[in-house]
C-alpha cells in the first residue's frame, strides 16, 4: 500500500516541480565548481569566468570571495540535495528545504549586489558587474521568487 502511494506521488511530479529540481541541480554544479573551486584553485575558476580575475581586483576581494565560497559550499549544496530528494519523493521536507534554497537565492543575490556597491563606493579595485552578471543575478532572484510562490501555491501536493 505504501509503495503504491509512493509511486502515485512520483507520477504527480508537476512540470513546475521538475523545473525547480533542474534549477537545484544546476545550482549544485555551479556552487560546487564555482564557489568550491575558487577556494581550491581560484585562478583556474577565474579563467572560466566564474569569479573575478586576480589582476582585476584588490587582493582583499579574493580573500573575501574565498571565504564566501567556502561558506556557500558548506551550506547550499546540502540544502539543494535535500530539496531535490524531498521534491522528487513529494515530501514536506522537500517543500521546507526548497524554501531554504530559495532563501539562499534571495540572500546571495542581495549580497552580491550590495557587496559590489560598497566595494565601488570605497574605491577598492574591483571588476564592476557586467550586464550578464546582473542578468544572472536577476534571474536567480526572480526564479527564487517564482519558485517560492509556485511551491506555496502547490504545497498540498507535498504534505
Amino acid at each position: 500500500m505504501t509503495q503504491n502511494i509512493e509511486m502515485n506521488k512520483q507520477n504527480n511530479l508537476t512540470l513546475g516541480i521538475k523545473i525547480i529540481i533542474g534549477f537545484y541541480i544546476l545550482n549544485i554544479i555551479f556552487w560546487v565548481v564555482g564557489q568550491g573551486g575558487s577556494v581550491i584553485a581560484y585562478d583556474t575558476v577565474a579563467s572560466w569566468g566564474l569569479v573575478e580575475a586576480r589582476e582585476t581586483v584588490d587582493p582583499f576581494c579574493i580573500v573575501i570571495n574565498k571565504a564566501i565560497g567556502l561558506a556557500d559550499v558548506i551550506i547550499a549544496p546540502p540544502i539543494f540535495i535535500i530539496a531535490i530528494i524531498g521534491l522528487w519523493k513529494m515530501r514536506f521536507y522537500g517543500l521546507m528545504a526548497s524554501f531554504m534554497g530559495f532563501g539562499i537565492g534571495f540572500y546571495w543575490t542581495a549580497i552580491a549586489w550590495v557587496k559590489q556597491i560598497f566595494i565601488v563606493q570605497a574605491d577598492v579595485k574591483c571588476e564592476p558587474f557586467d550586464v550578464g552578471t546582473h542578468g544572472m543575478l536577476a534571474f536567480v532572484f526572480l526564479f527564487s521568487l517564482w519558485g517560492s510562490w509556485y511551491l506555496h501555491k502547490n504545497r498540498k501536493l507535498l504534505i
